[in-house]
């Protein structure tokens, strides 16, 4: 199934892209070093969720307060001496600072910190009317050399090797042979740049923030490139969007404690400049002629944005990219294929929504895997994934794709959803697991799936990737085996109810996602076994999806009615004080975190308060018995096997990771008296539900997870290393995505850790 959409065929885009080991290796490298260094400096800042939490506050309150504050800042830079100019569009913006440019006699424009100019073309207009225009920041001004365009809002040409630069150099400067270390290029690019430093007429730069009530313009770098470009020529002239803008100038600090950390992992940049209006007139660069100071304000768009309950998130946007260098497809393809012509990766959708429109973000949007990674980095904690997947839906309501016979028929009796009929087959199928379950131990999709033509059929309807292996059902589900040993099953209301009031105390009602349900029943087996050694008696709640499928597809309609079926189920349970417990991480996560967003004004946030991970339940309850606490208490847990140790490799789920449900694991796990537990770095293991399996996509999937299983074989290859002798190394996942992608990819098995857990949990 083409995801071309107006003249773009992504699909294409991404087998190129795959197939570029260069870009690979680029991105492979850059990404790898940031995010560590990310880690490093916002683990050593114990105020990062504080700074966090203030950062959010200030740009909320700067977004409902936005007409106040721009009129505020008006009259700032007027007091300060300079000139705010209004821009209704990218166009009339462009006009403001061409006039600039010309009514003061300016040829040679020298750029710096300009991502907002990339939106709106500045340099092409600039151009056009005769001007000469010099990017200086080295990124930019290799692309622009290049006769490319960004990448990335932080680092433009995180895209390219050091030979690609070579190349370019050597080409567009005539340097017949470019020097290869990194630092030798940018001063080959500094010599160069010297000249127009030195002869330009005007300069224009971005703005990190701007402060309203002083009228500062606050830019952080590290280049030094923005104070040249400042300071040198007569005339400065900023082009920043309204949402740049900051009430105060006491609100600052959180902002410049989280963006070195998030977009370069840096405590600070090298350079931090505050300037409020024309600066400094004697200055002998500028021949004691008179400076000027413009701000050209931009909406193009982000009016509209504010007042749209789901984009009006994204103007808390600070662009430090963080998002993107942790975002799994990016980390593969890079901003050219997940992008649009300006912005990036998932917050990059929402921003092409809004400057642009949904066309523009539904090129790229199904590239989001909701894998909720960005925004778990997001230093103002934009719902990244939640915007793109209201994106999704707005997408799908505007596509009326035609139907045969046969689409007809599997549309409306087969797959039906809340939607209206311009709802893709594809986005059915993936939006009611358990329904496609049913059908398969009925043998429909048994059959289908079984058969090369059928497979044919699936993979030019559907989407479906014709190299991944697909779930087959067990012939006895989850609830069905829990029943014939005398277990309680519930799938109403009223069964909850009655035995919430019969059973208190001692009681666990396991919700059992539609996966564990119908295909891994040996970790549900497992779950119920460890629970019930912990002393508790296990209610399932069965049969109900929990609306994470159908979310993943933006069906929001579908979705809500799916979660307030479970909502029904778990609500009653939790309201008795009863705790429920979940195994699979994503359809947990959509229990604890979507379906107060689906359901608002429901009982989800009460129900998620008393909702709990497994692994996170069961090492409370063993915690509360004193057993892994204390490394001398060992009666939790059987002895170890021949009393040789057993070394494991954990690869965290990415909802697993995001909620902080990951360390519960690890701690549990270490606690096993001889386990030696190694964690994975990796961001996801590229799977992410049904994206994996799409064959658009695969390419994409198959790529992260390769990358995984190097890097689960290095950590047991280390392990036998450091032991010095051949030991199996057994490799743990708590994600069913994952779990599938290790088998097709790896071709090995990973057990859940419940599995492994139940088999050395000692009854209590």
């Amino acid at each position: 199934m083409s995801s071309s959409r107006r003249g773009r065929d992504l699909a294409a885009e991404i087998k190129v892209a795959v197939g570029d080991q260069n870009l690979k290796d680029a991105l492979f490298h850059a990404v790898s070093g940031v995010n560590e260094k990310r880690r490093e400096v916002i683990g050593r800042f114990p105020g990062y969720e504080q700074a966090c939490e203030a950062a959010r506050d200030i740009k909320e309150e700067a977004i409902a307060d936005l007409p106040a504050i721009i009129e505020q800042l008006t009259k700032s830079v007027k007091q300060q001496g300079g000139y705010l100019h209004r821009a209704e569009n990218g166009e009339e913006a462009c006009r403001i600072i061409t006039e600039i440019a010309k009514s003061s006699g300016a040829r040679r424009i020298t750029k710096s910190k300009s991502m907002t100019s990339e939106e709106i073309h500045l340099n092409a207009a600039l151009e056009t009317a005769g001007l000469y225009v010099r990017e200086t920041d080295l990124g930019e001004y290799i692309v622009q050399l290049a006769n490319d365009r960004p990448s990335h809002i932080v680092a433009p040409i995180i895209h390219m090797s050091v030979d690609d630069v070579r190349c370019v150099f050597r080409e567009k400067l005539g340097v017949e042979d470019p020097p290869e270390e990194p630092a030798e290029l940018t001063q080959l690019a500094r010599q160069k740049l010297r000249a127009d430093f030195l002869s330009a007429d005007l300069g224009i730069t971005g703005a990190n923030f701007l402060l309203a009530d002083t009228g500062t313009v606050v830019i952080v770098e590290n280049e030094g490139n923005a104070r040249m470009t400042t300071q040198v020529p007569p005339v400065h002239v900023v082009i920043a969007g309204i949402e740049k803008i900051l009430p105060r100038a006491a609100d600052l600090l959180p902002f410049l404690q989280l963006l070195p950390r998030t977009a370069t992992g840096q405590l600070l940049t090298s350079y931090l400049s505050f300037i409020s209006g024309p600066g400094w007139g004697a200055s002998p660069m500028i021949n004691g002629a008179t400076r000027s100071f413009h701000v050209v304000l931009l909406d193009n768009g982000r009016m509209a944005m504010r007042d749209d309950k789901l984009l009006s998130e994204a103007l808390y946007c600070i662009r430090c990219g963080g998002c993107m260098t942790v975002c799994p497809p990016y980390q593969v393809v890079g901003g050219h294929v997940y992008g649009g012509p300006t912005y990036h990766s998932g917050i990059g959708n929402a921003w092409e929504a809004g400057v642009r429109g949904l066309d523009t973000a539904a090129d790229f949007n199904d590239l989001c895997t909701t894998c909720s990674r960005c925004q778990d980095i997001c230093p103002v904690k934009i719902d990244i994934p939640w915007i793109n997947t209201v994106i999704r839906e707005r997408i799908a309501l505007r596509r009326s794709p035609r139907r045969g016979l046969i689409e007809r028929l599997v549309y409306d009796r087969v797959l039906p959803v809340q939607e209206d009929g311009s709802v893709s087959l594809a986005k059915r199928l993936f939006s009611d697991p358990a329904r496609v379950y049913g059908m398969s131990r009925q043998g429909v999709w048994s059959n289908l799936i079984r058969f090369r033509s059928a497979r044919a059929v699936l993979s030019r309807f559907v989407g479906l990737s014709p190299a991944r292996t697909l779930p087959l059902p067990n012939s006895e589900t989850l609830a069905e085996w829990h029943r014939r040993r005398g277990g309680r099953v519930v799938k109403t209301r009223y069964q909850v109810q009655r035995i919430s009031n019969d059973r208190r105390g001692s009681t666990v009602f396991l919700f059992v996602d539609c996966h564990t349900e119908h295909v891994d029943t040996d970790v549900g087996k497992a779950t119920i076994s460890c629970l019930e050694k912990c002393g508790k008696g296990v209610v399932l709640v069965a049969g109900q999806c929990c609306g994470r499928g159908a979310l993943s597809q933006g069906l929001l309609e579908t979705a809500s009615r799916q979660a307030k079926g479970l909502q029904e189920l778990l609500a009653p349970a939790v309201k008795t004080g009863h705790a429920v417990v979940g195994i699979e991480p994503s359809c947990l996560s959509a229990v604890v975190d979507d379906h107060a967003k689906l359901l608002p004004g429901s009982d989800a946030d009460e129900v998620a308060a008393g909702t709990f991970e497994v692994l996170e339940f069961l090492l409370a309850e063993l915690s509360d018995a004193g057993d892994p606490m204390d490394e001398g208490m060992t009666s939790a847990w059987t002895p170890v096997p021949d009393g040789r140790p057993t070394p494991v490799v954990l690869h965290g789920h990415c909802q697993q990771k995001t909620l902080g449900w990951l360390p519960a694991a690890v701690k549990l796990l270490g606690s096993i008296p001889g386990m030696e537990v190694q964690v994975t770095s990796a961001e996801c293991c590229g799977m992410a539900g049904s994206f994996g399996y799409k064959g658009d996509y695969y390419p994409i999937s198959a790529e992260l997870g390769r990358r995984l299983m190097t890097e689960l074989d290095e950590l047991a290859g280390a392990a036998n290393q450091a032991r010095g002798v051949q030991v199996t190394c057994g490799y743990l996942a708590c994600g069913t995505s994952c779990r599938a992608q290790i088998a097709d990819i790896g071709g090995c098995e990973a057990r859940h850790p419940v599995e492994l857990i139940d088999q050395r949990l000692a009854n209590r």
